[in-house]
């Protein structure tokens, strides 16, 4: 029986190669780059773990500057602001060919403390208490005024999901670091627990594929809190995230439609073979790091852990954890098991859920033009900004048919919006 079920599992993934060929043999070439036009410089930047105490202990934060070849020192600046991820060269390359080489500007990223190798000293990062949003923009801060020193352009600031919740908290909070800033899916609402995420699911693969997804789910119930049934549900869900919320992999979605009819322990078999293929080993790197009570810093380093971090991080302030107003819907968690959670992880009970974190009074406020875009399929619509808001003083790109973060994915939308930014800027 076990010979039968790895030969059904080889020819069902056969089958998605052959379904969503698309999705990744028609992607360029990364490293075609025919002669290099462009030098990157690598900077570390010694940041106190906590602004408040500067004599304090210090991480190094990692930043990466992209120049073109005749792009002069004093030209504006497309400062990325870093995510839940370690960023490499190949995040920076990616900004600069999506972009083409018709805009003469430098690009910035500093990667986000607590994640990568922008860590503190010391081998335990199982509580990374020094990953806070304040701490974060206090970074950022000190990466501008550091660099304006060698490029004194105007500088953008750039962010995607939570990082465009981000940029709008470093432009409300250092105005006069930033000139214009993108927001790109920004949510700008964090509820302890996020309901809207659900209906977006259901929406985009359908209300039977929703049912099936919803019992495997449940056939995952654990028996303890973190046992193998919980890590599976866990990669179950990131791996449903993936397929509904990002653009590269939405060409998995009949595959993944067709491939729910399997029984529950066939198809995490599947998906794990089709997260190794599409996305890296990704969604079980996140199912492993969200379950982990004791995490060294090379684990973070070598990308082994690196989502321990934004556990501790919805934990401590931020929020987000996905939830379903169905009783057999697919997220079958309540507050309270989130709540364990969190004491079990980082030892307390979780902060966030007692205030919530939000962006959205800034809207109102912000002196600073903003550049919003998002897509009508994105599954955390219901937190952003909704396509009907009258931006005061800037724009917003909305995509009928775009998932989250659209720009990521569209050169021609991408180009749009840095066009857009750099009016902005001349405008001045």
């Amino acid at each position: 029986m076990k010979a039968n079920g790895t030969r059904r599992d080889i020819f069902l993934f056969c089958l998605i190669l052959s379904l969503a060929c698309s999705a990744s043999c028609a992607t360029a070439n990364r490293d075609a780059d025919n002669a290099q036009d462009y030098k990157i410089i690598h900077k570390v930047i010694s940041q106190p773990a906590d602004h408040a105490d500067p004599s304090g202990p210090t991480l190094d934060q990692h930043v990466d500057i992209l120049i073109p070849d005749g792009v002069p020192p004093n030209a504006p600046v497309f400062f990325h602001f870093g995510n839940e991820t370690d960023l490499t060269d190949e995040h920076l390359l990616r900004l600069f060919r999506l972009h083409g080489k018709g805009f003469r500007i430098i690009y910035v990223q500093a990667e986000h403390r607590g994640y990568g190798q922008s860590l503190t000293q010391g081998e335990d990062q199982s509580v990374p208490s020094y990953v806070r949003v304040e701490q974060a923009l206090a970074d950022a801060h000190e990466v501008a005024q550091e660099l304006k020193k060698e490029y004194p352009g105007p500088w953008m600031v750039a962010g995607w999901s939570y990082g465009g919740a981000l940029v709008l908290e470093f432009a409300a909070k250092y105005p006069d670091d930033v000139e214009v800033i993108l927001c790109s899916s920004g949510v700008v609402d964090w509820p302890f627990l996020d309901y809207g995420y659900d209906r977006q699911v259901r929406k985009t693969l359908g209300d039977a594929c929703y049912k099936r997804l919803a019992r495997h789910s449940k056939n995952l119930e654990p028996v303890e809190l973190f046992d193998a049934n919980w890590t599976e549900r866990e990669f179950l869900h990131a791996t449903i995230m993936g397929v509904t919320q990002f653009p590269r992999l939405k060409r998995l979605k009949p595959a993944f439609q067709m491939l729910s009819f399997l029984p529950t322990r066939s198809f995490l078999r599947v998906m794990h073979r089709m997260d190794n293929q599409f996305g890296d080993g990704e969604a079980w790197r996140y199912a492993q790091a969200s379950s982990a009570r004791k995490v060294a810093a090379n684990e973070v380093a070598e990308g082994i852990h690196n989502w321990h971090a934004w556990r501790y991080q919805m934990c401590a302030e931020i929020g987000g954890f996905l939830a379903s107003e169905d009783p057999e819907g697919l997220f079958i968690r309540k507050h309270d098991d989130f709540c364990e959670e969190c004491r079990e992880l980082f030892g307390e009970d979780p902060p966030s859920a007692v205030g919530e974190w939000s962006q959205r009074k800034l809207l109102e406020s912000l002196a600073i033009p903003i550049i919003y875009v998002t897509g009508g399929m994105d599954p955390w619509l219901s937190v952003s900004v909704q396509p009907d808001y009258k931006i005061k003083n800037g724009k917003y790109f909305f995509v009928p048919e775009g998932r989250h973060c659209p720009d990521r994915d569209d050169p021609e939308l991408a180009r749009k919006i840095l066009a857009e930014m750099l009016k902005r800027i001349d405008g001045k």
